[in-house]
């Protein structure tokens, strides 16, 4: 899941991408994350995937050469959502992110418990829900992450 979850901020190359810096494209970040989980009930936990901190560099389309560009992204594990209750929160997620005028690009399997959304900003952030087994227990791995954009100064991943 992690990657097709960065994959689908890479593919906002198509251009330099928004002049934002990395903290704004953050704030961003944690801003829609904090819209959509509004009113999920209980309250989830939060168990940030530690790969998600670490600098994202952005591959073009034809993937050739990186480019000094990056994004952020931040994915969270969901916890403390019962499993009889995770269609009605997906369902209360994905509202509220139409709500606040974002599109939802895709949604799949929902009548079959394995619930899987995307969606996108006009400004381009993107978000991608999933359910995963994980310590036997059914939960959400939720992300949200930025278009590319270039660094106040280089990425520590970037070529010198």
């Amino acid at each position: 899941m992690i990657g097709w979850l960065s994959g689908c901020a890479k593919e906002s190359t198509v251009n330099d991408g928004p002049n934002i810096s990395e903290a704004q494209a953050l704030a961003r970040v944690e801003e829609l994350i904090r819209t959509a989980l509004t009113g999920v009930t209980p309250t989830p936990g939060l168990d940030l995937d530690p790969t998600s901190l670490a600098d994202h560099p952005c591959i073009p389309n034809d993937g050739n050469i990186l480019t000094e560009d990056i994004y952020v992204i931040r994915v969270y594990y969901l916890t403390g959502i019962p499993k009889e209750r995770l269609v009605q929160e997906v369902r209360k997620i994905q509202a509220n992110w139409e709500k606040a005028g974002h599109k939802i690009t895709n949604t799949y399997a929902f009548d079959q418990g394995k619930l899987q959304l995307s969606g996108r900003t006009g400004d381009d952030f993107r978000l991608a829900l999933d359910t995963v087994d994980r310590n036997s227990t059914l939960q959400i791995l939720f992300s949200v992450g930025s278009p590319c954009f270039h660094p106040d100064k280089p990425s520590s991943t970037a070529s010198p």
